[in-house]
């Protein structure tokens, strides 16, 4: 295949959604050193063609007359208005050097970095990575969610994980992070290896901790305090094989989990969201039954209409 016959090519897979992401490496390149211009432009005649024997023409210059830069220009366009839409359904964004990855409700996505290090990204997160690490460095950003990390050990390349005004340094270990902004809180749990968490840019020693396996990093977002605890580290991940699992968690937590889940509104005074509470479900069980659950355990009523459910505490019988 030629050069031109091979940019066509490639053009023409982009706009159907049908390129790798190392093709999609190539295509983006090439679009930055202008050498797709004139396939970017043929295809911009094929879309504006699609259509011409429906809709009756308009008395203006023919497209072979108008400058190859403002065909480029729209090109452009058209590229971009198809990546508008591949967003809806394609988890992994190139961003320049950068890859976002993004998940759904009820989503969950397998991650490769560049080093052969694996991510597990939970439902409704976003992250952040790029495309070939530093060499003295290698960092990811966490912008919003849960993530489990299984990162490869490299001595000489320490692996940083930002999330929500924390850093997380590693060597090579694995960890879950919980950093959804719904959440007033970060957890940061070790279930192998070691890692070094701190506030973001803080070096004083109260900012910073050490965990091993089955031990746990709450940071309060509001406060900025950061405390270490002694967990299941299990429980933490239990995300991964599907599970809904709360451990000893605050319920106003439980309820923001809950809300962003199933798109509702759950109302509860103060003192309910105080409560703590263990309870395991499936990630398939329906918002009713979990519910149902929750309010038996707590001593709880509830009533739901439409999308908004209101929380109580259960009156005494006569």
């Amino acid at each position: 295949m030629d050069d031109k016959r091979f940019l066509e090519e490639l053009v023409k897979r982009y706009v159907a959604n049908a390129l790798s992401r190392e093709e999609l490496d190539v295509f983006f390149r090439l679009m930055a050193e202008g050498k797709l211009d004139d396939a970017l432009a043929g295809q911009l005649d094929k879309e504006s063609g699609a259509g011409a024997e429906r809709v009756k023409p308009l008395h203006l210059h023919p497209w072979s007359t108008v400058s190859k830069t403002f065909r480029v220009a729209a090109s452009v366009l058209l590229v971009l208005s198809i990546a508008l839409g591949i967003w809806k359904y394609n988890p992994f964004q190139l961003l320049g050097n950068k890859v976002l990855v993004v998940t759904g409700k009820g989503e969950k996505k397998e991650i490769k970095l560049p080093d052969g290090s694996l991510v597990w990204l939970n439902e409704s997160s976003r992250m952040e990575y790029p495309r070939h690490f530093e060499d003295h460095r290698r960092k990811v950003v966490l912008l919003d969610g849960e993530a489990y990390f299984d990162i490869m050990h490299d001595k000489t390349k320490p692996f940083y994980v930002e999330a929500s005004g924390t850093t997380t340094r590693v060597l090579g270990t694995a960890f879950n992070i919980r950093s959804y902004h719904f959440l007033k809180s970060i957890w940061v749990t070790v279930t192998r290896g070691k890692v070094e968490v701190q506030k973001a840019g803080g070096a004083a020693e109260p900012d910073k901790k050490i965990l091993l396996p089955n031990e746990q990093v709450y940071y309060d977002i509001d406060t900025r305090e950061i405390k270490k605890v002694t967990v299941n580290s299990a429980n933490a991940v239990a995300w991964k094989e599907g599970k809904l699992l709360f451990d000893n968690e605050r319920f106003g937590n439980v309820i923001a989990i809950l809300e962003n889940k199933f798109d509702v509104k759950i109302l509860a005074e103060e003192s309910i969201r105080e409560y703590h509470m263990s309870a395991e479900f499936a990630s398939t069980d329906s918002l009713p039954r979990i519910l149902d659950l929750l309010s038996l355990a707590n001593n709880l009523e509830y009533r739901m209409q439409d999308h908004q459910i209101t929380l109580s505490k259960r009156r005494k019988t006569i």
